[in-house]
């Protein structure tokens, strides 16, 4: 059973805004981007069944629950995992994602070992889940509805960072 509706790869491009949008507006791309409309399932059942499409990310947090990420089409995605006996949902919508670049921000909103990435925990007082990307940045999703407190921490944590950097 597909729930195309909650889709945003199903719903016209130019009705598509992220949930970051404003927490994000002025923020420096270097330091934090956005990465709320890329393609996320969410999996439950026997992971070793999951294989990968090229350019997609496996991250586990147990033996049978775990996360698809870099999808290209969440609810195609889904329904390709679907096949083989896992339960899989599209989770684009449900998680808001933030790419952030300092690790020093990272350290002041989260107590985990960021060498064990991928991993899930706290991270702003919420629970998130954490994986690397290609150039280093630290990927950081919650759920979609306290994204934007979220983001608004990273922000206030990179501007405590370089408020601190313009007094000796």
């Amino acid at each position: 059973m597909s729930l195309a509706f909650l889709s945003p790869s199903r719903c016209e491009p130019e009705t598509l805004t992220s949930p970051l949008r404003r927490a994000l507006a002025g923020a420096d791309e270097k330091q934090v981007r956005d990465l709320s409309l890329e393609g996320v399932v969410e999996l439950r059942g026997d992971l070793d069944r999951v294989s990968p499409a090229a350019g997609e990310e496996l991250v586990r947090l147990s033996p049978r629950r775990g996360f698809l990420f870099g999808v290209e089409d969440g609810a195609a995605a889904a329904e390709r995992v679907r096949a083989a006996g896992i339960l899989a949902y599209d989770a684009t919508g449900a998680l808001s994602g933030l790419a952030v670049a300092s690790e020093q921000v990272m350290r002041r909103l989260t107590d985990l070992d960021l060498e064990q990435i991928p991993t899930a925990g706290p991270f702003a007082k919420v629970a998130a889940v954490f994986r690397r990307g290609e150039d280093g940045a630290f990927l950081v999703y919650v759920q979609q509805e306290l994204g934007h407190y979220v983001a608004q921490a990273v922000v206030d944590a990179y501007t405590g960072l370089t408020a601190g950097d313009a007094h000796p």
